[in-house]
């Protein structure tokens, strides 16, 4: 059974998988301060949901993390090895990804960008644009090898709505969804048509560019012919929809994870 961790900020992505499927995925809260023994605790008890009726026949045998927060990684780290007594492979330099970045500096680049960036191109098999919402709001090109080629960041939705309502003292707590009119009659349809509708044209103005670039670059025959796959949040899912672009996999780096895993096996 392997063992797939996604650590990002203020969260991190379990997942249990055996026999080419997922028997569990779960999120926990990265809190600060939470010690390696609390979070092996946590481990075992998600291993337990693994395995029906706690069947201890299913060991977990390896382990991978993707972490782009420099100071949860060795706990997670101490946790696994805690729980598992097992070393837990990093997605970082010296690990075979099969993903070529082509940046001024490939190191600067996250692995969870490189993570679903191998998920996606596992997936679709052709030059495609990854949109993941989370905290951040990330655009990868991925070319039509799986090259990892560029990408494109903003603040997330949520952190959007988080920001202004930190620094406006009458702007309610809104849940930002689709449907609200674009000319606001309440503050609370105002905030949800201004955030829902401005990163509803973000997202169209940054995919609409890359994939003119990546067609000039010779990575797809024509703009169109990029396809577009979302991950994250679900009002990612909202927003993408509205545009027309219906693939959406919520937990796109964990397959980037498991996909990393099976190659370094085999190699």
């Amino acid at each position: 059974m392997l063992l797939a961790l996604d650590a990002r900020n203020g969260s991190v992505s379990v997942g249990f998988r055996a026999d080419g499927r997922w028997l569990t995925i779960k999120k926990l809260g990265a809190h600060a301060g939470r010690s390696p023994d609390e979070y092996a605790i946590l481990l075992k008890a998600i291993a337990g949901e693994a395995r029906p009726g706690g069947n201890e026949g299913r060991p977990v045998a390896r382990a991978w993390m993707s972490s782009v927060v420099p100071s949860l990684a060795p706990v997670l780290r101490e946790a696994v090895s805690t729980a598992f007594g097992l070393e837990c492979s990093v997605v970082g330099p010296g690990a075979r990804t099969g993903v070529r970045i082509r940046t001024d500096n490939p190191s600067e680049v996250g692995s969870d960008l490189v993570c679903s960036a191998a998920a996606a191109h596992e997936a679709i098999g052709k030059a495609c644009v990854v949109a993941y919402y989370g905290v951040a709001l990330a655009f990868s090109a991925i070319g039509r090898s799986g090259d990892f080629l560029g990408c494109a960041i903003a603040p997330g939705v949520s952190t959007a709505a988080e920001s202004l309502r930190a620094v406006a003292a009458q702007i309610p707590d809104v849940r930002i969804e689709s449907g609200a009119p674009a000319l606001g009659r309440n503050t609370s349809q105002s905030v949800r048509a201004g955030i829902f509708e401005g990163y509803r044209g973000l997202t169209e103005r940054i995919i609409r560019r890359q994939r003119e670039e990546m067609a000039a670059m010779g990575e797809a025959e024509d703009p169109s012919a990029v396809e577009v796959i979302g991950s994250g949040e679900e009002i990612g899912r909202e927003i993408l929809k509205s545009l027309g672009f219906e693939v959406f996999v919520p937990e796109l780096a964990m397959e980037g994870i498991a996909i990393i895993a099976d190659r370094a096996a085999k190699s």
